[in-house]
């Protein structure tokens, strides 16, 4: 699982300072990652695909003789670009900010060279599909054992269900080029401030971006990249470090979750939903103990589960979100300029008085200490902000998650230590093939 997850990782540019180590630790991590939550791993995959896509017929055609593909496209948004403003800023750029300065007329030269990703990709589509050749052997493999009666091991039923992941992940990372590490510097004659003067950013808002200065063209989050990147900044408090840590930013993030339309969403569970799936097979496998038994059958159980709470909380926050949009029509045109003066009379009595300061004073403390749990980011960035109602549910199934794909890594090292003697022979080819005998 390990080494199939190392061979599908395409990670975005490392930073211009970061060492071949920096960034082989960061392979590491996100193999790790990939091992321990694959279903994190395709989301990541499916969102930087989806990420292409409404703008892919603007920017097929960027420039007269410039046109753009879906593996350039990657090569854009996995950092591949970089600005050099008159005054010196350099900062990453993605696709949509290429696509933004081109029509502005910023950027006047052809960023498109011919062989150009061709010669800086270190994986080509023949690797690609060697590991695929690999991947789907071995799932022939399993299937044989199990139709011949062989005893098939809970780890092979744990790799069968990475590799379906893996898969998925693969199939929509198969234009994104791998292992680029040199950039491809955009020298422009505009400073950074003459960009954002016109597009309407005045002097009050420029120091509002997160990322580069050219935010407010693509950044754009939704309720799981919020949730994200509340869990990452606990994380950078426990002294695991993640991105660059500068302002502007000197590579994109791997760990940016790009939005996800409703079909691609349930498009990832249904490929979640057949991952679970296997673990169900093992229902009335012969493990060593009863007990070990019961707690597979607890851990399937419970990563299905946590997978469609994930849908009710989708639909609930876009239901909500509807509900709050058409109350604040109604309440506008209802209350705008009907204010009731002795209502505010008796408002700013109650306020007065001992009894109301007091209270006043302990929700407003309740309230500052709830804010941190919110956002806890490290600069209070409003758009990382997440309601409680969403933070609370969604790490309550993280925990049951991550502890029931733990206990399946364990589970899957126990039983190694009693095995019957048809989990050591091998699958009879020539039992379906006799002409290989």
């Amino acid at each position: 699982m390990s080494l199939c997850s190392w061979s599908i990782l395409c990670l975005n540019m490392p930073g211009t300072k970061e060492s071949k180590w920096v960034v082989l630790w960061r392979k590491f991590a996100m193999t790790g990652l990939g091992v321990l939550c694959p279903e994190i791993m395709t989301t990541t995959a499916v969102g930087q695909w989806e990420s292409q896509q409404p703008a892919g017929a603007e920017k097929s055609s960027i420039g007269e003789k410039e046109i753009w593909t879906m593996q350039m496209a990657y090569f854009a948004d996995m950092g591949g670009f970089r600005l050099r403003t008159k005054n010196g800023d350099e900062f990453p750029l993605d696709a949509k900010q290429i696509y933004y300065l081109t029509t502005k007329g910023y950027i006047k030269q052809p960023i498109y060279r011919p062989r150009l990703i061709d010669d800086k990709n270190k994986v080509d589509v023949l690797l690609r599909t060697i590991i695929l050749c690999q991947i789907s052997w071995f799932l022939i493999s399993v299937i044989g054992r199990w139709v011949q009666r062989l005893f098939v091991t809970t780890a092979e039923l744990t790799t069968v269900s990475f590799i379906l992941c893996s898969t998925v992940t693969a199939g929509f990372w198969w234009h994104k080029p791998a292992d680029v590490v040199m950039a491809e510097i955009i020298k422009i004659d505009v400073d950074t401030d003459t960009i954002l003067n016109k597009a309407g950013i005045g002097p009050e808002e420029r120091d509002e971006w997160r990322m580069t200065p050219l935010d407010f063209v693509s950044r754009k989050e939704w309720w799981w990249s919020r949730v994200w990147w509340n869990f990452l900044n606990i994380l950078r408090k426990m002294h695991f470090k993640f991105g660059s840590g500068g302002r502007p930013t000197d590579r994109l993030a791997d760990s940016c979750q790009h939005p996800l339309g409703r079909r691609e969403l349930y498009m990832v569970i249904l490929m979640s939903t057949v991952c679970f799936s296997v673990f169900f097979t093992a229902w009335k496998h012969d493990f060593p103990t009863w007990y070990e038994l019961m707690l597979w059958r607890a851990a399937s159980i419970a990563l299905m589960v946590m997978l469609y709470m994930l849908i009710v909380i989708y639909e609930v926050l876009r239901a909500v979100d509807r509900v709050q949009q058409r109350t604040e029509q109604w309440r506008q045109r209802h209350f705008s300029t009907h204010q009731s003066p002795r209502s505010d009379t008796q408002h700013s009595r109650l306020r007065n008085t001992k009894y109301y300061r007091r209270i006043a004073e302990i929700f407003t403390r309740i309230d500052k200490a709830l804010n941190c749990v919110r956002n806890n980011s490290p600069d209070g960035d409003k758009d990382l902000s997440v309601p409680l109602r969403v933070l609370a549910p969604v790490y309550v199934m993280g925990f049951f998650y991550c502890a029931s794909r733990v206990y399946i890594m364990i589970a899957d090292i126990l039983e190694l230590r009693s095995l019957p003697p048809s989990a050591y022979a091998t699958v009879k080819w020539e039992k379906f093939w006799p002409h290989l005998g």
